[in-house]
């Protein structure tokens, strides 16, 4: 069986598929890129057992049908060096494997393709189409309110719902909540949600930006499925209730204050160098036309910024973890930012964008 594929394209999709191969694991085929060639197509694999993803690598020249499982990370870093080249040949007899370019070859012990573990979906019936740029957009938007304590092992994951012509994105950790919403195709009306894992949907956002085109987009009972033009990506759900988070967000807006994103954000991260790594709370003064940023530690010092605000009622002071507010701020799509208060105590909202929010809950300062 011999392959003729172009430098750059063998690499960018063997690099791809090869970012969800563990580092380590028990089983040493895990390690591998199953390379399987059918019917003058050559499609690459790989998986760690939770994460799947298959992509189609561009071929020039195929001749013959055939598989094998090549070490991951020392195929790559070959592949890099030749990814300039005009051709690289990739000759399979068995369980070897040789590649040839310019200047060289090398000889490459494989493994046998019948062990490496595959997944094929057949619970999933009902897809639903996006682009695919939008998908991973929206997981940029919501990932860093993931909780990362293993033991809350669902608010580890991120919340997506499918219902009507809405795919909705949801992560909290107990202390915030960021959520967003875009528009997919959906003609059959089919309504579906589960819980997705972090490596998943941050594999997801590489995948998107080198599968570039539209997304079909299914779940099941116990995995969802990414399908591109080139390639899919298949992933297991986390099991369990995700809490209802439309009961976290604010029922009544309150006190509205209208900001400057990148005067917020300039502002807050500022007065977050005069707080201590056990005392991350920065105090939001509103009054009249301004927002008063203040922030003080023991032994580290204090901080003043004034911000220009839109806001009408009565003085009101809350505080927040000055991270949370930057996490939300930094993936804001909008120039303004749209602040929303209940209470002193209760959660706040912030409007970070269309159909973009994040809420999070204030500090009581000691």
């Amino acid at each position: 069986m011999n392959l003729i594929f172009s430098g750059n394209d063998l690499y960018n999709n063997f690099n791809l598929v090869t970012g969800i191969v563990p580092s380590s694991t028990i089983k040493n085929i895990l390690k591998g890129v199953k390379v399987e060639v059918k019917d003058n197509r050559v499609k690459l694999t790989a998986t760690d057992l939770e994460v799947l993803v298959k992509c189609l690598a561009p071929v020039k020249e195929c001749a013959g049908d055939g598989s094998i499982v090549l070490p991951a990370l020392r195929v790559n870093n070959i592949l890099r060096e030749w990814a300039g080249h005009d051709e690289v040949i990739m000759s399979i007899e068995g369980n070897g494997c040789v590649l040839r370019s310019k200047g060289g070859h090398f000889k490459i012990a494989g493994e046998d393709s019948g062990q490496f573990p595959d997944v094929t979906v057949t619970e999933i019936r009902d897809f639903v189409e996006a682009d695919g740029a939008v998908i991973g957009d929206m997981v940029g938007k919501v990932v860093h309110s993931v909780s990362t304590v293993k033991a809350r092992s669902v608010l580890s994951g991120v919340f997506v719902r499918i219902s009507g012509d809405d795919i909705i994105m949801v992560a909290a950790d107990g202390n915030r909540m960021s959520c967003v919403k875009r528009k997919v195709d959906n003609p059959g009306g089919v309504s579906m949600d589960g819980v997705i894992a972090v490596k998943c949907l941050m594999f997801l956002q590489r995948f998107v930006s080198e599968c570039k085109g539209p997304l079909r987009v299914g779940i099941g009972e116990s995995r969802i499925c990414f399908v591109g033009e080139t390639g899919e990506v298949i992933s297991q759900i986390i099991e369990g209730q995700y809490p209802r988070y439309e009961d976290i967000i604010p029922k009544k807006d309150g006190r509205v204050v209208e900001v400057n994103r990148d005067e917020l954000l300039s502002g807050v991260r500022m007065a977050s160098f005069m707080t201590s790594e056990g005392y991350r709370i920065v105090k939001f003064a509103i009054t009249g036309g301004k927002l008063m940023l203040t922030s003080r530690a023991a032994d580290v010092g204090e901080a003043e910024l004034e911000i220009v605000a839109s806001y009408e009622g009565p003085d009101f002071e809350i505080s927040f973890n000055p991270d949370y507010v930057m996490d939300a701020l930094k993936v804001s799509d909008g120039d303004t930012i749209v602040m929303k208060f209940s209470d002193g105590e209760g959660a706040a909202v912030f409007k970070t964008g269309y159909e973009q929010m994040d809420v999070i809950m204030p500090i009581e300062p000691k």
